[in-house]
């Protein structure tokens, strides 16, 4: 829901600003679903709708901003002169950005859309927020495409991961280099003339080098002896999760909406890293179950995690609860290919009681990240924050 109509409708039922009435915790609910404010006798974040994902049109009207991305990029100076690059770099964003929920370049837009004033936001500051947003998601495409070299993945989104094409092969590392590089040339066209163009071409690179130091932290782990899980703990996992995902994923939308609404407080910029740094990990945590207990239907890919002997949380998990006859079954089994072995982790994950313990656990995280979010100073719009918690709460894919 835009921010504007929140006021607006809030308005209707007490003459004051809908991020105020979020921080002082008077007497609204929120329903996403149908869009609407109603005052009620008490605030309850847990009676609100757990289906608060995007609208069709939100998503629709994101994905028409691409063509001109695409445009900006590939008629830069550098790459008009060489026109065959230019049509290839093309081919690999269309085929890198297409399918998907677009989660992260639509955290970038909702979150310029909550932290704005209401009066400043205008259709080039809304088109400005989307192409922030599109740079999010090819920096997504650009680190997923060398992770699934690295893990050695089949399918993306439901179709062949970019390397495994047949004209592709191993050039996929060179074409996430022009991937990534192409984010710039956005940044440039876009935001050269305004003063928080260093600040977001410093946030790129920031997130670049977070998500690099967390691959490191995760492809590391494989080159341990096999039946040594010695590293596989919750502070290993933690720091893996802080700095692969949710940097990236929640963070750099976040302060990205931040910027562009000039809220440069870095108190406020460190109170929002904090809490968004608390839902990746919650995000990551549902990833890791989804890998394993997923609908490929779905989530459009394998699960590999048993396969890639992977720290995931339920791995942890089972290690922290095995007896020393199950911890024989999970180093004699965790990390094979075989079809028996991995069928054998997924009865010791159900004999540790694991899918029971992580439904537990999505609750614990849920109502504990509710109450973070409700704490926030109104200037990070609580609801932003709920928003993005509800968005992702008892999701299967």
């Amino acid at each position: 829901m835009r921010l504007n109509k929140c006021l607006r409708l809030a308005s209707q039922c007490r003459n004051v600003n809908l991020k105020s009435l979020l921080h002082t915790n008077v007497n609204l609910k929120i329903n996403y679903n149908t869009s609407n404010i109603r005052c009620v006798q008490q605030f309850d974040f847990s009676k609100m709708s757990t289906k608060a994902s995007p609208t069709q049109t939100k998503k629709e009207s994101f994905e028409d901003v691409l063509p001109s991305i695409l445009n900006t990029i590939t008629t830069n100076s550098e790459l008009t002169e060489v026109p065959e690059v230019a049509n290839w770099l093309k081919k690999v964003l269309e085929y890198n950005l297409a399918g998907g929920k677009k989660a992260r370049g639509l955290t970038t837009l909702f979150a310029y859309e909550m932290l704005e004033k209401p009066e400043n936001i205008t259709e080039e500051t809304i088109y400005l927020a989307k192409t922030l947003g599109w740079c999010v998601e090819i920096l997504q495409g650009f680190l997923v495409m060398l992770d699934d070299i690295m893990d050695g993945s089949t399918t993306r989104r439901g179709v062949p991961c970019w390397y495994q094409l047949p004209e592709v092969g191993l050039a996929a590392v060179n074409d996430s280099s022009l991937m990534f590089s192409s984010i710039f040339y956005v940044l440039r066209a876009h935001f050269a003339d305004k003063k928080i163009y260093t600040n977001l071409v410093e946030l790129f690179n920031e997130s670049l080098m977070h998500t690099s130091i967390g691959q490191h932290l995760d492809v590391t782990m494989e080159r341990r002896q096999k039946s040594d899980y010695s590293l596989f703990t919750i502070e290993r996992y933690n720091a893996i999760v802080k700095y692969k995902t949710a940097y990236y994923t929640y963070q750099l939308p976040v302060c990205l909406g931040m910027l562009l609404a000039n809220i440069s407080d870095p108190v406020l910029h460190q109170k929002a890293e904090d809490m968004c740094l608390e839902i990746g990990k919650f995000f990551q945590i549902q990833d890791d179950y989804i890998d394993c207990y997923g609908d490929e239907s779905l989530t459009g890919k394998m699960g590999t995690d048993i396969q890639e002997a992977k720290c995931s949380w339920l791995a942890v998990m089972a290690l922290q609860r095995c007896s020393a006859s199950q911890k024989i079954v999970f180093t004699t089994c965790y990390g094979s290919k075989e079809p028996a072995h991995i069928e054998r982790i997924k009865e010791l994950y159900k004999q540790l009681q694991l899918p029971e313990l992580y439904a537990q656990e999505e609750t614990r995280m849920y109502e504990s990240l509710i109450k973070q979010a409700h704490g926030l100073p109104s200037e990070l719009s609580p609801a932003l924050f709920v928003r993005l918690i509800h968005m992702i709460y008892k999701r299967n894919h």
